[in-house]
C-alpha cells in the first residue's frame, strides 16, 4: 500500500522541531506522545532531542524521589526513582545494557556476539551486569538529599543521553538494520547545536563549576564501551548505545555524590 503524501511530508515551519522531539520521545520513552508521521531519517534527526527527553525523564525520576523521600526516607526514594525512570522508558536502556554484556562476553567472534545480543533471552553476564548497575544506582542515590538527587538525576539523565551522540560519531554501525543503524549518521550542524545547548544549560544549572567533572565522568563510559565494541563487535549496535546511557548515568550519579560529600556546590 502506498502511503499518502502527508505521511511523507514534514510538519510546516515552526512545528517541525516539535515533531522531531515527539519522535525522540516515542523512541526513548513510553510517555503518551500522540502518534505522528515518521519518515526516513527522522530517528537520526531526533537524536538532537535526546538530551531534552532526558530532562523529562530525569525530572520525573526526581519528583518521585522527592515525594517518596519525604514519606518513606532516602533508600525507598532511591528505589522508587530508579523504578520510575525504568517505567518511563520501558527499561529500554536497561535491556541494551544486559544484551551488551551478554554479547560482549558471551561469544567467541563478532558474528556470534551480535547473534547473542539480538537474542531476547537474558544470560548470566547480562543479568549480573543489570543487577549490579541498578543496585549501584540505588546505593548512590540513597546517600543524597533531595537537592543532591535533583543534580544527580536531572544532570545524569540529560548527560547520559547527550553522550550517546558522541558514541554515534565515534563508531560505525555493524549493520544496516536495527536502531544503531538508524541513528548512526552524524547530526546536522543545527541539531548538534541544539543538543549541546540543552546539555550545557542543564549542566550549568545543576552542577555549576563542577559541570566539566560530570561530563568527563559520562565520557569515561563512552570510551570504555567504544573500545570494547570496536574490538569485540567491530562497531556500533543499538544495545551499545543503551549500555552507554546506563553506565554514563551511573558515573554521573557517582560523581555528584563524591562532590556532594567533599565540596560545596
Amino acid at each position: 500500500m502506498t502511503r499518502s503524501r502527508w505521511e511523507h511530508a514534514p510538519w510546516p515551519g515552526p512545528l517541525e522541531p516539535l515533531r522531531i522531539t515527539a519522535v525522540a520521545a516515542q523512541f526513548l520513552t513510553r510517555l503518551p506522545v500522540p502518534q505522528i508521521p515518521v519518515v526516513d531519517g527522522d530517528l537520526r534527526r531526533a537524536t538532537a532531542a535526546f538530551p531534552f527527553v532526558g530532562l523529562l525523564i530525569g525530572g520525573i525520576a526526581w519528583l518521585v524521589y522527592a515525594g517518596t523521600s519525604w514519606l518513606l526516607g532516602p533508600l525507598v526514594a532511591a528505589v522508587a526513582a530508579v523504578a520510575a525512570a525504568a517505567g518511563v522508558t520501558g527499561a529500554f536502556h536497561e535491556d541494551g545494557l544486559a544484551d551488551t554484556f551478554d554479547g560482549l562476553w558471551g561469544g567467541w567472534d563478532p558474528e556470534q556476539r551480535i547473534r547473542i545480543m539480538r537474542d531476547s533471552r537474558l544470560g548470566t553476564y547480562g543479568a549480573l551486569a543489570l543487577l549490579l548497575v541498578v543496585l549501584a544506582q540505588v546505593a548512590l542515590l540513597a546517600e543524597l538529599d533531595v537537592p543532591g538527587a535533583a543534580r544527580a538525576l536531572i544532570a545524569g539523565h540529560v548527560v547520559s543521553r547527550a553522550v550517546i551522540l558522541v558514541q554515534i560519531r565515534a563508531l560505525p554501525a555493524v549493520s544496516d538494520q536495527g536502531s544503531g543503524a538508524q541513528v548512526a549518521a552524524p547530526l546536522s550542524g543545527v541539531g548538534l547545536v541544539v543538543a549541546v545547548v540543552v546539555t550545557a544549560l542543564v549542566l550549568g544549572l545543576t552542577a555549576g563549576r563542577f559541570a566539566g567533572v560530570l561530563l568527563a565522568s559520562a565520557l569515561v563510559a563512552v570510551a570504555v564501551l567504544r573500545r570494547a565494541a570496536r574490538r569485540r563487535l567491530g562497531g556500533l549496535t543499538g544495545d551499545i548505545l543503551g549500555a552507554t546511557q546506563q553506565l554514563a548515568l551511573l558515573l554521573v550519579v557517582a560523581a555528584v555524590l563524591a562532590i556532594d560529600s567533599r565540596w560545596a556546590w
